[in-house]
């Protein structure tokens, strides 16, 4: 099986300016085409919609997004922490070594974008959509993806780890090489060429033949 190459984790400045207001982030987001090295923690933003905004070396904690809208946007070297990001339209945007930490995600939009060296852990992600975005040195550890959406996603070095991916459609998205023995997939919708050479336990094998349509006796 491929290993998965070592993600590079975000390089965060040890000096933050702390962000403690919305009314703060909104007027550097106004004003500024690239925020960087911010501490943005505990309050919420509601209703916006920016596109092309940049963040660099920034840390989000136990920060509420609500109606937000970020297509384009781009992303480097971020931590979000304890965020609830659900809903959140990232689409068309460029996230390279971010991390997702404990974070909800219900609904979220990461759509045909490009994403590079991150991780996604103890995320709770229902309903969301990667559809037709790259995935390059990816790790989804101990979340849960219930009927999300990785359709024509190209991928490069991911990991699935104690995941939950009931009813998820990977339409398109091929699994070669990918584990997922240690992986909920009752019900994906997935083929037979998606599947070529993913691993996979003998249960998931038998869940796996009936949705082909073969009877097992």
């Amino acid at each position: 099986m491929r290993n998965l190459k070592k993600i590079q984790k975000p390089k965060i400045n040890s000096s933050l300016e702390v962000i403690s207001t919305a009314e703060e982030l909104l007027e550097l987001i106004e004003y500024d085409e690239k925020i960087y090295n911010k501490l943005i923690e505990n309050f919420d933003i509601l209703n916006i919609e920016e596109s092309r905004v940049s963040f660099e070396s920034c840390v989000f904690r136990n920060v509420s997004f609500e109606n937000c809208t970020f297509r384009y946007i781009d992303l480097l070297d971020v931590v979000f922490d304890k965020c609830d990001l659900s809903n959140i339209d990232f689409s068309e945007g460029s996230i390279y070594r971010v991390e997702f930490i404990n974070c909800k995600m219900i609904g979220s939009k990461i759509e045909d974008a490009n994403l590079k060296d991150c991780v996604f852990k103890n995320i709770l992600g229902d309903y969301s959509s990667f559809a037709y975005s790259k995935l390059n040195k990816i790790s989804f550890d101990d979340s849960s993806f219930i009927s999300s959406v990785f359709m024509e996603v190209k991928n490069k070095y991911i990991k699935f780890d104690g995941c939950n991916f009931k009813k998820t459609v990977f339409s398109k998205t091929y699994l070669e090489n990918i584990d997922l023995s240690n992986c909920e997939i009752d019900g994906i919708e997935i083929g037979i060429p998606e599947l070529y050479k993913a691993k996979v336990n003998v249960s998931q094998a038998l869940e796996l033949v009936k949705l082909m349509g073969l009877i097992v006796e």
